[in-house]
Order: C-alpha cells, then sequence, then structure tokens
C-alpha cells in the first residue's frame, strides 16, 4: 500500500477541519516536512518564563511588530562558523519564512543578510564546535560579545551547545502546523514542582492558554493531541513554565506536521 493510500485519520480530519474553519485547501504530503520545536530554560520562575534560552533576569521574549532583529553575535573570539539562521520576516501582518547562513567573527557583532520579525532557529553547519554563547538581537552595543540590552535578545545558543533551544516558533502565511503531541520535563535532582503552558497567539490576537499540564522532577508531562491542534497561518506559538520555585530547570518540545497552502 503507499503512503498516499494509507492516509491517517486525524491529519485528514485536520485537512477538513481547516477547509471549513479557514477556507484553505492544504497538503501535508506537497510540504513533506516534520517539525519539532523544542527548548530548556534552566532559570524558570514561579511566574510563566518561555522554555528558551535568554540572558539573565529575562524570561520572555519580548515581540517585535517589524523587522528590527538584525544582529548575530558570540561570547568567544573563536567562533567563526558558519551558521544557518530560521526565521520571519513580517509585512502587513504577513509572516515569511526565510533561512539564512552567517558566518560569525567571534567578539564582532555580524549583520544579518535579512532583518527579521522573528527568528526561531540557529544551527551550526560548521566543522568545529561553537564555544561561546551566541546572541541574536536588536541593533545593539557589546561587551566581550554580551549584549548590553537584555531585552533585545529574541534567541541564544548556550556556550557548548550547536543549536538553539526554544520551544517557540511562528507558522508563515502559506503553512498550517498540524502539531501532534507536546512535552515537559523538570531537569532537577530535588523536589521541584511546574505548569508546563502551551500558548497560541493568531494574528492580530493575543496568546492564548490552549492546554496545560504538570512536571515534575520524578515524572514528565505529556499530552497527545486527538484531535490534532491546528496552528494557523501567521500564528506565534510557545511553551511557558511556571515552577514551584524560582530558578528551575525545565524543558519542552512540540512536534507536528507542516501542511502547505495549495
Amino acid at each position: 500500500m503507499s503512503y498516499t493510500e494509507n492516509k491517517d485519520y486525524w491529519l485528514e480530519h485536520a485537512k477538513a477541519v481547516i477547509a471549513s474553519t479557514y477556507g484553505d485547501t492544504i497538503s501535508y504530503e506537497a510540504k513533506n516536512k516534520d517539525l519539532l520545536k523544542f527548548g530548556r530554560d534552566k532559570l524558570v520562575q514561579t511566574t510563566k518564563s518561555t522554555i528558551m534560552t535568554l540572558p539573565t533576569g529575562i524570561s520572555n521574549e519580548t515581540y517585535v511588530s517589524t523587522n528590527i532583529i538584525n544582529s548575530i553575535i558570540s561570547t568567544s573570539a573563536a567562533d567563526t562558523q558558519i551558521v544557518t539562521v530560521e526565521g520571519h520576516t513580517i509585512s502587513g501582518g504577513v509572516f515569511t519564512f526565510v533561512t539564512q547562513n552567517i558566518t560569525l567573527t567571534g567578539q564582532t557583532v555580524v549583520a544579518l543578510t535579512t532583518a527579521l520579525a522573528r527568528v526561531s532557529r540557529v544551527f551550526n553547519i560548521g566543522s568545529t564546535d561553537l564555544a561561546g554563547t551566541i546572541s541574536v538581537t536588536e541593533t545593539d552595543t557589546y561587551a566581550a560579545g554580551v549584549p548590553n540590552t537584555a531585552a533585545g535578545v529574541h534567541l541564544q545558543v548556550d556556550a557548548g551547545v550547536n543549536n538553539s533551544e526554544k520551544a517557540a516558533t511562528t507558522i508563515s502565511n502559506t503553512d498550517y502546523w498540524i502539531v501532534t503531541s507536546f512535552y515537559g520535563d523538570c531537569l532537577e535532582k530535588t523536589a521541584t514542582f511546574g505548569i508546563i503552558h502551551l500558548e497560541v497567539r493568531t494574528a492580530g490576537g493575543v496568546f492564548i492558554n490552549k492546554v496545560d499540564i504538570s512536571a515534575n522532577d520524578s515524572n514528565r508531562g505529556e499530552h497527545e493531541f486527538k484531535p490534532h491542534l491546528i496552528i494557523p497561518k501567521n500564528a506565534d506559538i510557545r511553551l511557558r513554565a511556571s515552577a514551584s520555585a524560582n530558578n528551575k530547570d525545565f524543558s519542552g518540545g512540540l512536534q507536528g506536521i507542516l501542511a502547505s497552502v495549495v
């Protein structure tokens, strides 16, 4: 039996719901792309903190409405690798997916080829490991590769890691994301409890909490969507955590299937 003959009921159901709710015909076969977005935050607070790497003292990314995310830098002078930067530009409220390869120049800032309104992923495509913390920022000044304006940082790659850990992303004007499941883990060795919040913001709206699950130092939280969760065009989605005490270590991720509007 071929792939196209062996249809998944819940994917077909999502296609039907998208057609009736949004008036779009989609094809996950044409897109042929899975998406896993995962992140880690070692400093989750008792208030909601996005599960991603950010500067100390910053719990949530500040979302912007124009293409002002324009720079990348490392805290290590040794970092001269090529990295791939994935994100979205915005025009008239419409998001367009952009990927670009940038050559790092250590503690000297490099301008992105295309300035962005969202940056969702950075990963190393060079032949040596990254040594420093990589920051993708708005226009700023820097001290030894550290941005002076912490709130202007929109993504970081933690030192010693070759890819970003950001459990948040944006969906372009030509795609839907059919989310099949998400999870959250508490990575503490001592008794800690937390709540993982899945939040979605559609175009022109505010973040809406969709599901809460619990996770503690002994048990992960997991949720499978049947029917699947539909993330529409031009939407932001993120995982946040709130812990039983400040500065706790949590990770989490969402996975699903991207589908193109046809």
